[in-house]
């Protein structure tokens, strides 16, 4: 993601597949993306209504989209 090589629409398909992916808490996924730090990547979370500790897979279709919302210009 971080590199610009794989979308957010393909990460959650990889994720679908891939335990690894998976597991990833949704929070490290937005702070490691570029312009992203902390800061902002906490703000989008509570935007999203995503706690700290959720994981790629837990997300909801909500906050799926409001991800999308957030980060796919």
């Amino acid at each position: 993601m971080k590199s610009g090589e794989l979308s957010l629409d393909e990460l959650f398909t990889l994720a679908a597949r891939e335990e690894c992916v998976a597991q990833m808490r949704a929070y490290d996924l937005i702070s490691a993306l570029p312009a992203i730090g902390e800061v902002k990547a906490e703000r989008i979370m509570k935007s999203a209504s995503i706690a700290q500790t959720r994981r790629i897979r837990g997300l909801g279709p909500k906050q799926r989209a409001e991800l999308f919302r957030a980060l796919v210009r």
